[in-house]
């Protein structure tokens, strides 16, 4: 029987025969700049809720208010858990056509900017015909990849329901990430420009 040993930092496994090589399948730590709380306090404002060091991100979410549909559900009567990351594609979609990019546009450029990491933390269920916002910010940036923060809460009283991180990575036609474009950068710079408060 194959048995494998796992400890925090590496997984290994042992050895078939004796010149078996395995490769170290050692986590990176997360590269997200901050931590969220588990809760938010129901009176959210997004403003003072988290200041990012050197001022990459938004200070603000931009917001899409959604209403739950029955074919989303699972047979427990709630939103099933596969369909938040569709709310939170959503939220994502409609903030970079606020700043001026479209997906359709960015593969017009034989690029893509495709969804490599999704972190979701379920606080609550959303039933049929609950209404929500979705809330969904850039936290951050590298020369290649782009990161969201999106919380999504129960209408009227913004019950929290969900907390997720998402990395999207700006990919070349052969699907290997390069940095992104000047000119969609650009659209970035100066739609943060604009969106910083006075």
């Amino acid at each position: 029987m194959l048995q494998a040993s796992v400890s925090p930092a590496n997984v290994s496994f042992p050895a078939l025969r004796p010149n078996a090589t395995f490769f170290n399948l050692r986590r990176q730590s997360s590269s997200f700049p901050i931590s969220l709380p588990l809760m938010l306090p129901r009176s959210f404002t997004a403003k003072a809720f988290i200041d990012l060091k050197g001022g990459k991100g938004m200070s603000t979410f931009h917001e899409v208010e959604l209403k739950v549909r029955d074919y989303e559900l699972d047979q427990y009567g709630v939103v099933n858990n596969a369909v938040y990351a569709n709310y939170c594609q959503h939220g994502r979609h409609e903030l970079l056509e606020r700043i001026g990019i479209s997906c359709d546009g960015v593969a017009r450029t034989s690029n893509s900017l495709a969804l490599s990491e999704l972190s979701l933390k379920f606080l609550g269920p959303l039933r049929s015909g609950d209404k929500f916002v979705v809330k969904v910010r850039i936290s951050d940036s590298s020369g290649a990849r782009i990161y969201f923060e999106h919380f999504i809460f129960k209408l009227p009283k913004e019950e929290p329901i969900l907390e997720a991180k998402a990395t999207a990575v700006w990919l070349d036609n052969n699907y290997r990430p390069v940095r992104i474009p000047p000119k969609f950068r650009s659209k970035f710079v100066q739609f943060l420009r604009l969106e910083e408060p006075s």
